[in-house]
């Protein structure tokens, strides 16, 4: 499709700021008629987003995936944004304004959820517009339902920077939500989303870590590779004989020496440490005073009391 016949055709939506579902169906039959998402389209969405931020909820799920697409399929090795693409799409958010609207925070947080992998800096500036888009709001700063769903995404997206575990950086930013929005407003989901993120920080293992995009490559040029030859490589193993057999069996699988990894470092990220008790213990009572909040995630960490270093049985004791 030419730039002139897709800007004529986007042209006619958005006019009063507002995308219906019908017109998204519209987009969708528009946008992915040939199956990708072109530069020129991308451009076209952005420019609708800015003249028709709000809309029907399938506006807002297709212009995240839409985006999405774009971003994720724009390079080789495919599902691993870049920090080009990374600093190309911060442009476009912060362009006009030096904060995402809600459509483009639904692309940053579908890209994190999608990607095999993001650029670090990526977490710490969307958990920067979402915590502006709750503490901005014109009623006042709170945490509602649709808000604490988006923020439980963004801390377990996979493509994150601790993939599904949350990291140090995103449990302070559920500290400073929750010490700056009010209580008493919050929906009931956040207290749980408040606790489970924190205690999830301390104690969760490490979790799938994504291959790097340049080992990424280098195993899509080893499937490319019609020269290997797989009944070669038997071929010469059995050439040495049964013994030869014997000894390969004998040594540990890569796949075993893995797990055993993995189970060693779960062991380990499953205590909490010193370090992590210190930082639990001073980041807790920063205002002065323990909340609604603060007080259930204290509970639940008496139920692992008699696992926790002294400096934190001594804050649940003033706690009580």
């Amino acid at each position: 499709m030419s730039d002139q016949s897709l800007e004529t055709r986007l042209a006619a939506i958005g006019d009063d700021g507002y995308v219906t579902a019908d017109e998204v169906l519209f987009l969708r039959r528009t946008i992915f008629a040939d199956g990708i998402v072109s530069n020129e389209e991308i451009d076209a969405l952005f420019a609708l987003g800015e003249r028709a931020p709000d809309g029907d909820a399938e506006w807002l799920q297709f212009f995240a995936e839409a985006a999405s697409d774009f971003y994720l399929r724009e390079e080789e090795p495919q599902g691993y944004l870049t920090p080009n693409e990374f600093q190309s799409l911060k442009a476009r958010i912060t362009g006009d304004s030096a904060h995402a609207s809600a459509l483009e925070i639904a692309v940053l947080v579908k890209l994190m959820e999608t990607a095999t992998q993001t650029p670090s800096e990526m977490g710490a500036f969307t958990g920067d517009q979402i915590k502006h888009a709750i503490l901005s709001k014109p009623s006042g700063a709170v945490v509602d339902k649709n808000d604490a769903m988006l923020l439980r995404r963004y801390l377990f997206a996979a493509g994150g920077d601790g993939n599904v575990a949350v990291t140090r950086n995103e449990a302070e930013l559920l500290f400073d939500i929750n010490d700056a929005t009010d209580s008493t407003r919050n929906n009931p989901a956040w207290t749980e989303l408040f606790v489970q993120g924190v205690v999830n920080h301390l104690m969760a293992h490490l979790g799938y870590t994504a291959p790097s995009r340049e080992e990424a490559f280098r195993r899509n040029a080893w499937a490319r590779d019609q020269s290997v030859n797989v009944g070669g490589f038997f071929s010469r193993m059995l050439s040495g004989g049964l013994g030869a057999v014997r000894d390969a069996y004998a040594e540990k699988s890569v796949h075993e020496t893995h797990n055993e990894k993995r189970d060693a470092d779960a062991a380990i990220a499953a205590e909490i440490t010193d370090s992590e008790a210190d930082w639990l213990a001073n980041r807790i009572g920063r205002d002065g005073a323990f909340d609604a909040n603060e007080r259930s995630l204290l509970e639940r960490m008496r139920k692992l009391e008699d696992e926790l270093p002294e400096n934190l049985k001594a804050l649940l004791q003033r706690a009580a």
